[in-house]
């Protein structure tokens, strides 16, 4: 048996997607600290700031609450974004830490592996043919460390690689020799030799980072006359710093072992491509060390175990397959990172008339499409596009651990006492749309793949699931921070206005249209690229088909008495009647499919809305004054709006089914019946009750 090539490259590889979380590690570790360093430092000139332009927003307006708030967001703008300013300096110089250790930790291990001395030529020979059917256009120089050195290893890049060898590598066999040297290479042919340095810098970069703001409190302590150093530091505000420092290097300690690993195995099945595995297994086997290992060595260990790097060989699509650990990890620095931008989106936006959420949002949204949505793909390309049932069950891990990540808030140490942003709901509805929005990405991903195999991966792939991954991440952590919002600001029945307001009666409901048809178009791409089961075509577009005339039919045909019939409430009902369309659609490809429908849902359910909203906008076409507006802006943008509320809500747990109903032609004839009648139902209970959800 000889090994394919199931590795990946670049930088959305499994090795490179987890430096993505190590940078995001570092850069939220600065701005927890340049945030902290600006209180302290020029705390006192902020709340200098502050007061004033409370007091002249109070003479200026005394009567008018809103335009004092107005006026003291504009008129401390200037010393929010500061600290804004600061806060990203910090982020910056821990970055510039762990770029320096990029270029002085790699010289400072050469200097400690001693002079070094050219190989024999057969040695270099062996490594030009080994770079050769690698694919690495440049062969690194093999040269022999000083007695030193113990272990082989590999530094630089293109013509400036090189691989420093033990002696020792000269008594062992030939075979086992060679294996060494197309290991090194291997690490050459995944590109992952210059950022490897900055995981072993990030204990240069974090810590001085993270120290320096209680190094800044002990000197402030020791020159204000009214304070000491000791009293600056026992102060319970560093209790919390240090819970939440302790947090930051934890979880740099865990994404740094991840890239250790990950790397390892990625060089290996470089190494392997084309060669038996047997001989392989034979030289890991033999080199396994007696005796067995403690759990702590074990954790700390930068290298898998021989036992791991085995089973990876065997099964090379085990690497591409996101772990709960990855799983964790992402979603809580996901969560840590949309509270901290959505702080600094709130300083640094402060006077003007943008909202902090989306900013929050969508930075989080890109980065769980890199660190999870790129996995889960990967994954379900390596099994062509098969449902996996493991996959599934990480959902809920990756939405309860962004709802723990809730609970860290870097930007508000010190103040946590008032719970999470946007109030206590938020710990309940994040872990649901980000479980919402991971079962829509691993239905996108499985609409998307192909049968050809990982190997069959290229650039546009990537950008596209990358892209729908951001949406999809991105909408539903908007929504859910949009809905906990309103649900302060409506006070009679809460929870059915905040879904309103959050969905078809939503002040950025054109912006959620034109991400989910965004989405919507590329997932009907997917699905028509592939080649499919004629049954498979059929069922969304008769579900589809049955829910909008249904729904159309019934809405213009069926008109009860108790109905108002002003035009506010006509367009209002038009709208949910096309909502109506779209969900009903969506739950009966659901109910026909388990966790596969889900992926049709993402292009029928927007058409079915769509189509219901052009039937009834047509009927009333002469109604309208500029009707065309009307369609676009209004009874479009508003149920697609709306839709997005209801496929999140949706997608949370179906995406926990079993897939169900493939092939069979009971199924797909029936879904045009049972949408039919869930349309009806629905468009006749908004009939009745539908005064209950208009707003006057």
């Amino acid at each position: 048996m000889t090994a394919g090539d199931d590795r990946q490259r670049g930088v959305l590889s499994p090795t490179g997607a987890r430096y993505v979380l190590l940078i995001v590690t570092l850069t939220l570790a600065g701005a927890f600290a340049g945030q902290v360093i600006h209180n302290l430092v020029l705390g006192p000139s902020w709340a200098a700031a502050v007061l004033k332009c409370a007091g002249r927003g109070a003479a200026l307006f005394p009567d008018s609450a809103f335009d004092r708030a107005l006026y003291v967001s504009r008129c401390t703008g200037p010393v929010q974004r500061r600290e804004a300013e600061v806060s990203l300096v910090g982020s910056a110089a821990v970055l510039l830490f762990g770029l320096a250790g990029l270029w002085v930790l790699p010289r400072r291990l050469l200097r400690r592996a001693g002079p070094l001395k050219a190989v024999p030529a057969r040695w270099q020979e062996l490594a030009d043919r080994v770079a050769a059917e690698m694919g690495v256009r440049r062969p690194p120089r093999l040269v022999w460390g000083a007695a030193p050195v113990r272990e082989a290893f590999v530094l630089g890049r293109g013509g400036r690689s090189r691989v420093v060898l033990p002696r020792g590598i000269r008594l062992l066999p030939e075979a086992e020799a060679e294996a060494i040297v197309r290991h090194e290479v291997g690490h050459l042919a995944a590109g992952d030799t210059v950022l490897v340095w900055l995981t072993r810098g990030l204990w240069w970069a974090l810590p001085p980072v993270l120290l320096a703001a209680p190094l800044v409190a002990a000197v402030q302590g020791w020159r204000l006359p009214e304070t000491s150093p000791l009293r600056m530091l026992s102060h319970p505000f560093w209790a919390e710093y240090g819970a939440r420092a302790l947090i930051l290097l934890v979880v740099a300690a865990l994404v740094t072992q991840l890239i250790m690993r990950s790397r390892e195995h990625e060089a290996d099945l470089a190494a392997v491509r084309g060669q038996s595995v047997a001989l392989w297994e034979s030289l890991l086997g033999g080199a396994q060390p007696a005796g067995r290992r403690s759990w702590l060595d074990r954790a700390r260990a930068n290298h898998p175990t021989h036992d791991r790097r085995l089973a990876v060989l065997r099964a090379p699509l085990t690497l591409l397959r996101p772990s709960l650990l990855d799983t964790l990890v992402v979603g809580l620095l996901a969560a840590v990172l949309l509270d901290s931008m959505d702080g600094l989106g709130n300083l640094a936006l402060s006077g003007t008339s943008w909202s902090s959420a989306p900013v929050g949002a969508l930075s989080a949204g890109l980065f769980l499409a890199v660190g999870w949505g790129v996995a889960v793909w990967r994954d379900t390309q390596a099994r062509g596009g098969a449902n996996s049932g493991a996959l599934r069950w990480l959902h809920p891990a990756l939405g309860m651990s962004a709802g723990a990540g809730l609970l860290v808030r870097l930007q508000s140490t010190g103040t946590t006492a008032s719970g999470p942003m946007r109030g206590w709901p938020l710990l309940i509805v994040l872990p649901l749309a980000v479980m919402g929005a991971a079962s829509l990405g691993a239905a996108f991903a499985r609409l998307w793949s192909s049968r050809l195999g990982a190997e069959c991966i290229d650039f546009r792939d990537q950008l596209a699931v990358v892209t729908v991954n951001a949406l999809l991440f991105g909408g539903a952590l908007w929504l859910a921070m949009d809905f906990c919002t309103m649900l302060k600001v409506a006070f009679a029945e809460p929870v059915l206005y905040a879904v309103l307001l959050t969905g078809p009666y939503s002040a950025s409901s054109g912006t959620r249209a034109v991400g989910l048809a965004a989405v919507a178009v590329t997932a009907l791409w997917a699905a028509l690229r592939r080649a499919r089961p004629l049954d498979s075509h059929w069922l969304p577009a008769l579900g589809m088909a049955g829910a909008v005339v249904a729904s159309a039919v019934t809405r213009l045909g069926y008109r009860p008495s108790a109905m108002p019939r002003d035009w506010t409430a006509t367009w209002q009902l038009d709208v949910l009647t096309a909502l109506c369309a779209g969900a009903v659609c969506a739950v009966t490809l659901v109910a026909c499919r388990g966790s596969d429908g889900l992926g049709p849902a993402l292009y029928a359910a927007p058409a079915a809305s769509v189509l219901t909203a052009t039937v009834l906008w047509a009927a009333r076409f002469g109604s309208w004054r500029h009707p065309f507006d009307v369609w676009a802006t209004v009874l479009v943008e508003g149920s697609l709006s709306g839709l997005v509320v209801v496929v999140v809500a949706l997608a949370a747990p179906a995406g926990l089914l079993p897939a169900w109903g493939a092939g069979r032609r009971t199924v797909t004839g029936g879904a045009a019946a049972v949408a039919a009648l869930a349309a009806i139902a629905a468009v006749v209970a908004l009939e009745h009750f539908g005064d209950a959800v208009l707003l006057r």
